[in-house]
């Protein structure tokens, strides 16, 4: 090969395994942070995620953080029908259908269980099991979230912080959590939320992520 033609091979090299670089690595997710702390200095709650997270500060002590997306099983429609079976039977179902790891710790461990849930909300059957005992999802305690969804429901103040989540995923979540129909009546349903507030109610969190991205959230009671 003549050698005036070996530095044009040569850098035609480079820049290709340059740009083969370049696209891997714009391939990599961008993992996003959500942090909050409680309005009473009581606790705080960090994650980090590379599809979006949600943190939520409530007062006394109650913070959590997940990554976007990770409520919306408490929404599922579940059918169960287990006869005189086991705690443990019941909770490798419940995991199932979740996709979550479930731990259950009933006040009567030796007692059979009986359960026939037909279409039943998820989050009810929680609640029940929750009333006989202690349920935990990924190692947390159930009564968070309870308190959570009590907190929202009741128009009581809470810090949160959302960071590179869709609003159609943040409305999901919403439902899951809260019970309620929430539903996008208006603007761009993949608009992408990114806000940190302080001491707000749900309404007023709503009407926020309106001013933001310009969807409306309709659906509270």
């Amino acid at each position: 090969m003549k050698r005036h033609l070996i530095f044009p091979l040569i850098l035609a090299l480079v820049l290709l395994i340059g740009s083969s670089f370049s696209s891997s690595s714009s391939a990599t997710p961008v993992f996003k942070d959500c942090y909050c702390e409680a309005s009473d200095g009581s606790c705080s709650a960090s994650v980090s995620c590379g599809g979006g997270c949600v943190a939520h500060c409530l007062p006394m002590g109650d913070c959590e953080a997940n990554c976007s997306g990770f409520y919306q099983f408490f929404g599922l429609e579940t059918t169960i029908q287990l006869q005189n079976g086991t705690n443990g039977q019941l909770v490798s179902e419940l995991a199932r259908i979740s996709g979550k790891q479930i731990s259950y710790s009933p006040t009567r461990p030796n007692e059979l269980v009986n359960a026939d849930y037909k279409k039943a909300v998820f989050w009810d059957v929680l609640e029940v099991l929750a009333d006989r005992g202690t349920v935990q999802i990924a190692g947390r305690n159930f009564e968070k979230y309870r308190r959570l969804r009590e907190v929202m429901l009741s128009d009581s103040r809470f810090s949160t912080c959302i960071s590179n989540t869709p609003v159609t995923t943040y409305v999901n979540d919403l439902s899951g959590l809260t019970g309620l129909p929430l539903h996008i009546t208006s603007g761009p349903p993949m608009g992408v939320i990114n806000l940190k507030v302080k001491n707000v109610t749900l309404k007023e969190l709503l009407d926020k992520v309106y001013d933001e991205t310009g969807t409306r959230i309709e659906g509270l009671e």
